[in-house]
């Protein structure tokens, strides 16, 4: 497993979050804003169907696999 950040993550992608992998299908990320920063949005979906949706900032780190 590795470690990146959700600026480097690319549509298709396998990441682990709280325990469970999930495929990314949709990845879109913003402007940097006011802050500094910019936020990534992902679409995620799991090996049954669940889908789930995270919005972090782009220098979150998630493991991959």
């Amino acid at each position: 497993m590795a470690v990146k950040e959700l600026k480097d993550i690319k549509q298709g992608d396998k990441i682990v979050l709280e325990g469970n992998v999930y495929s990314v299908k949709r990845i879109e990320q913003s402007e940097v804003a006011k802050h500094g920063k910019s936020k990534c949005r992902l679409e995620l979906e799991d090996d049954k169907g669940n889908k789930k949706l995270l919005i972090r900032l782009s220098d979150f780190q998630v493991e991959t696999r």
